[in-house]
C-alpha cells in the first residue's frame, strides 16, 4: 500500500540543505515565537517542497518539486503576511484567462503575463542540477542533510 508525504527543506547561503520538520514548519507559519531562527533574520532564504510517495513506511519516489523563496523578519520570524503574498501571486499568475477582469476588445490584459514573471522573479527560485539532485536525494533519504 502506497501513500503520499510532503517534505519541506531550507537552503543556507552556502548550499547546505536543511531538512525542517512538518510541525516545525506549521509552527513557523503561525509566527511561533518558540519557532524564531536567528540564523535567518533579516533573510530571505531558498526553501524546497518536496511531495514523495511512501511504500511500506519509505519514500520511493519523488511526486513534485517546488522551490521557492521565504522571508524572515529581523527577529527570525517567518513573515506569514509575505508567505500568503507570494501564494496569491503564485496563484494569480495561474489562472487561465477566462477568469481574468475583462478589458475592452482593442487593449491587451496582460495582468497574468506580468503576476507570472513577478512570481518567477520574487517568489520561485531554480537551483542548479546538482543542488536539485541533492535535495530530491534527500528526500528519499539517498542524501544525509542536517535537520533545521
Amino acid at each position: 500500500m502506497s501513500s503520499a508525504s510532503v517534505k519541506f527543506y531550507f537552503i543556507t547561503d552556502e548550499d547546505e540543505i536543511l531538512k525542517v520538520p512538518i510541525a516545525k514548519f506549521e509552527r513557523m507559519l503561525k509566527g511561533s515565537h518558540e519557532e524564531k531562527t536567528e540564523r535567518f533574520a533579516g533573510k530571505r532564504i531558498r526553501a524546497a517542497e518536496i511531495a514523495v510517495m511512501i511504500e511500506n513506511r519509505k519514500p520511493v519516489v519523488v511526486l513534485r518539486a517546488i522551490y521557492y523563496y521565504l522571508h524572515f523578519n529581523e527577529n527570525g520570524i517567518l513573515d506569514y503576511d509575505r508567505f500568503m503574498k507570494d501564494g496569491n501571486l503564485v496563484a494569480k499568475a495561474g489562472i487561465p484567462e477566462y477568469f481574468m477582469k475583462k478589458t475592452q476588445d482593442n487593449v491587451i490584459n496582460a495582468q497574468q503575463e506580468f503576476a507570472k514573471r513577478q512570481r518567477d522573479h520574487a517568489v520561485w527560485w531554480k537551483p542548479n542540477i546538482q543542488l536539485e539532485r541533492d535535495i530530491l536525494d534527500a528526500s528519499i533519504g539517498d542524501f544525509k542533510c542536517k535537520r533545521l
